[in-house]
């Protein structure tokens, strides 16, 4: 809705094509290896679904972020990640869910990491003849934990001007797998291999941490607008990332 109204870039498309009638396009699907997202699900029914509240409450918890009831009842996941805002608060968590997308089109069906379905602000990997069917990620156990570390002005109707997903497995006190993603800081959401890299060598040791979250702040392209300077942008990386691993420290 919000690109029909960009008449000053002279965008009208020629017709608008509702997709909410094929069928299964809003299905959730909590599979045993995987969950899978139709890419109509809203955002209240990704609040609401079960399994999801159960295993993954850091959706629930970022989708409340995102607008206000009455947008959440129309606004669906697969919109939010086919708008491909830099700042937009479900990419970054599906990153470190290790999710993927389904695509279809007059010339099949393929899959894609998400990571590489972002091209730039506002474009993705979609084919003009494309649509995205549904987005999923493997199912997982004990052990891990994940959270979104987002700053913003206030806590909804706002867009994030930082934001930090991170999800570690544990075993015992050693870190055996880490992801960790940014969103706002970038043209795109971005994982940020060599940080999660020194969290599996160093664990949640305070050197480690430190490392982390150094190494994310190097990672981060951000720029300057009227919401927040790139060096703030940047420095709030660090406080994120280190926010994140603070209560699983001391937890642990």
């Amino acid at each position: 809705m919000v690109r029909l109204r960009q008449v000053q870039r002279g965008k009208h498309p020629p017709a608008v094509i509702s997709v909410r009638r094929i069928r299964g396009l809003d299905a959730i699907e909590a599979r045993a290896d995987a969950i899978r997202l139709g890419a109509l699900t809203t955002l209240t029914a990704l609040m609401e679904q079960p399994i999801i509240a159960a295993e993954y409450p850091v959706l629930p918890a970022t989708a409340r972020y995102m607008g206000s009831p009455a947008i959440r009842h129309l606004a669906t996941v697969g919109g939010n990640l086919c708008n491909a805002s830099p700042a937009a608060d479900l990419s970054p968590v599906l990153l470190v869910l290790d999710a993927e997308v389904g695509i279809v089109g007059p010339g099949g069906a393929r899959r894609l990491p998400l990571e590489r379905f972002f091209r730039g602000p506002g474009l993705t990997a979609l084919a003009a003849d494309e649509l995205l069917a549904w987005v999923q990620w493997p199912r997982m156990h004990a052990g891990w934990d994940v959270r979104y570390e987002r700053l913003d002005v206030r806590r909804a109707m706002d867009i994030a001007i930082v934001g930090v997903a991170l999800a570690l497995r544990r075993d015992g006190a050693r870190v055996a797998e880490a992801r960790l993603a940014l969103g706002a800081v970038a043209p795109t959401p971005l994982r940020v291999p060599e940080a999660e890299a020194a969290l599996v060598t160093g664990g949640l040791a305070p050197a480690a941490v430190e490392r982390a979250a150094e190494l994310a702040m190097a990672a981060a392209r951000p720029i300057s607008d009227v919401r927040a300077t790139a060096e703030y942008r940047r420095e709030m990386v660090g406080a994120l990332v280190r926010r994140a691993l603070l209560p699983i420290g001391v937890g642990g």
